[in-house]
């Protein structure tokens, strides 16, 4: 979602920069402002959300820099920030305009402290619905890995854990490469086209 939110940056180093959010996601922001720390850099951020919603503060790691800003990830957000930061992102939107098919595949999720198998359920080039051995946790950053049925061998996406209940799991791409987006996209089409 883009976005003018007032920002401040505090750098490992205890500087203080004021900015502005103009991209949120589950999983980062990007920000414009004027820093000068590097990629790699942990950095705290006291984000004053609309909507009267109050203010989020996290620690986050910077993952690019550009002449419009820096890119930060979240990692996990703590529950409570996952639930502010939600309200605010329109998944919903994009899981709406990308067309999911119901396909069967193995999957594999790894997250920051276990590894669970698991079986999709649909998929679509932004998102699938999952169903693994281990529940998973809304909020919680993941590797997916899974072989579309097109030829060319399995592939590993980052994605988000947009909620979880007793059907499984409902896991968003985040950051996908042109490359994965064509291929998941061409895959899902192909799938489609059979119907």
């Amino acid at each position: 979602m883009t976005v003018p939110w007032p920002a401040i940056v505090q750098s490992s180093d205890g500087r203080l920069v004021t900015g502005e959010v103009i991209d949120v996601s589950l999983s980062g922001m990007k920000l414009r402002v004027n820093s000068d720390v590097a990629v790699g850099d942990a950095v705290k951020l006291r984000v004053t959300l609309p909507r009267d919603a109050g203010e989020l503060e996290v620690t986050a790691e910077v993952v690019r820099r550009d002449p419009g800003g820096i890119g930060v990830d979240f990692g996990t957000l703590p529950p409570d920030a996952a639930v502010k930061v939600k309200a605010f992102v329109p998944t919903w939107d994009l899981r709406r305009r990308a067309e999911r098919v119901g396909v069967d595949l193995p999957i594999q999720v790894q997250g920051h402290e276990a590894t669970t198998k698991g079986r999709t359920v649909d998929l679509s080039a932004v998102g699938a619905r999952v169903t693994t051995e281990t529940r998973l946790t809304p909020g919680d950053m993941v590797a997916a890995t899974f072989t579309p049925k097109d030829g060319q061998g399995a592939m590993q996406v980052r994605a988000v854990v947009w909620e979880a209940d007793a059907r499984g799991a409902v896991l968003v791409f985040a950051s996908l490469s042109l490359h994965d987006f064509v291929r998941l996209r061409s895959f899902v089409d192909s799938l489609l086209a059979r119907k």
